[in-house]
């Protein structure tokens, strides 16, 4: 990767979710060129401006270098987490294209198609899961009981996750499932049904603390995933119009790990995933939307009365095909940077 200007810093980069990127980049423009290379994962971190020397930040830097006619062509990328939908950099593209050709402005990994074009879409976590997420023997998946009608793990206390933790706890619908939500406050986090002597533990050191594990790459408690029947994945973000989805490793737990689920995520994931040949489940609940709202999944959860034993049984090889599918779909999405 050879640019004139670089502006890189993201997560830690002694991650591998960072150094794996990095590879996606080098390999990307080993035959490309361009003026200026842009992580735009964190926009806002405080970043040296090359040129005047004094300390600014990505978005900033960026209108900068372009307004003063010294890049001529962009690359940026964001692959670990999403653009979210009010983030700075809609405005920061919005600002090159006054100053730049379009063509000469390149994105790769997810952005919101409906504000900019998406040159390269990349479904990052797909590829990384897959290369390291735990392994497990289909025979150690299957439900061992239903005790709990749904599981959903969540960490960071976004919005969505907790309004649907609220509107489940009104209808009085939480000892149906098993429920965790972090919370710096060790005092407001929130343990339903959970294994709390493993789950919570300290994670100062992996993006923040939060109180519960920030366990990517596995399925977590073996007990509690083999005790549930339908997973309910709150995505990183929840964003109702939006031209092309986020999906993190948390759409992938239950399809690697043998359960239907329902995902409150982004706009067109329910689409993405179909066309990508995997099965969806919002028709066992009787879900007519597309993708999923937070009621929709309060009135799934509230009205089941599903048997779990036998409806398991009737879609398991739809299970088991979404189980194969992953890792035949995660070596598609490596040949678009051939990987």
């Amino acid at each position: 990767m050879d640019a004139k200007y670089y502006l890189l810093e993201g997560f830690d980069p002694s991650w591998e979710t960072t150094q794996f990127e990095q590879q996606i980049i080098n390999q990307y423009t080993s035959d490309k060129q361009f003026d200026l290379v842009v992580n735009s994962t964190w926009g806002f971190l405080d970043f040296v401006n090359p040129i005047t020397k004094e300390m600014s930040n990505k978005f900033e830097i960026t209108k900068y270098l372009v307004e003063k006619g010294l890049v001529k062509s962009i690359l940026f990328y964001n692959f670990v987490d999403p653009i979210y939908d009010d983030s700075t950099w809609y405005e920061v593209f919005d600002h090159c294209k006054k100053y730049i050709d379009e063509s000469k402005i390149v994105t790769l990994g997810q952005i919101d198609t409906n504000k900019i074009k998406l040159d390269v879409p990349f479904q990052y976590w797909a590829v990384f899961a897959a290369e390291h997420f735990k392994h497990y023997l289909l025979d150690h998946l299957r439900p061992r009981s239903f005790d709990n009608l749904y599981l959903c793990y969540n960490r960071k206390p976004t919005w969505h996750r907790v309004e649907l933790y609220n509107k489940l706890k009104s209808k009085k619908l939480l000892n149906k499932g098993i429920y965790t939500l972090g919370h710096q406050d060790l005092k407001q986090v929130k343990m339903v049904n959970a294994d709390k002597t493993t789950i919570p533990f300290n994670d100062l050191k992996t993006h923040g603390q939060l109180n519960i594990a920030n366990d990517t790459m596995t399925l977590g408690n073996m007990d509690l995933w083999n005790s549930h029947f339908v997973t309910i994945v709150n995505e990183t973000q929840h964003v109702q119009k939006l031209g092309y989805p986020f999906l993190s490793e948390k759409i992938w737990k239950p399809i690697v790990g043998l359960r239907p689920f329902l995902c409150i995520g982004d706009q067109g994931t329910t689409q993405l995933l179909q066309d990508a040949g995997f099965y969806t489940f919002n028709d066992l609940f009787d879900i007519t939307n597309l993708d999923p709202t937070i009621d929709d999944v309060v009135n799934a959860i509230k009205n089941c009365k599903l048997d779990l034993l036998q409806t398991y049984e009737k879609i398991k090889p739809k299970l088991i095909h979404n189980n194969k599918r992953f890792f035949e779909y995660a070596k598609e999405q490596k040949q678009i940077f051939n990987l």
